[in-house]
């Protein structure tokens, strides 16, 4: 599961020019250490969606892990049939729930930025 992703987020790098790619990173450190506009996504194009993959995705990834597997550990012998995600981006939570609970499940992602959805 995690060498899949690594695998696709180095994709998806791998086609994005690095000056491109640096300016969108640059960018969104801004907006994650200063004020975020409410008025428009933070991930507006491509460019930000893959430097957000590459630069963020992988510790929000970690970080659902790990919350999620301690919800698992809390309450053993429960797994979720389904899993809604608001402002879930780029699908990091998704992808977190999918390694603690096995098997299927329906799942919704819900964000405003649609290249993040598209992602």
């Amino acid at each position: 599961m995690e060498q899949e992703l690594r695998d696709a987020l180095a994709a998806l790098v791998d086609g994005l020019p690095a000056r491109q790619a640096t300016a969108a990173v640059e960018r969104l450190i801004g907006h994650y250490r200063g004020r975020t506009p409410t008025g428009a996504p933070v991930l507006r194009n491509r460019a930000d969606v893959v430097a957000y993959a590459a630069y963020r995705m992988p510790a929000t990834f970690a970080a659902a892990c790990d919350a999620l597997a301690g919800l698992a550990a809390r309450a053993p012998g429960w797994r979720p049939d389904s899993h809604l995600d608001f402002g879930g981006g780029t699908g990091a939570v998704t992808w977190a729930a999918a390694r603690v609970w096995d098997g299927p499940r329906a799942t919704t992602v819900l964000d405003w930025a649609a290249p993040a959805l598209d992602l």
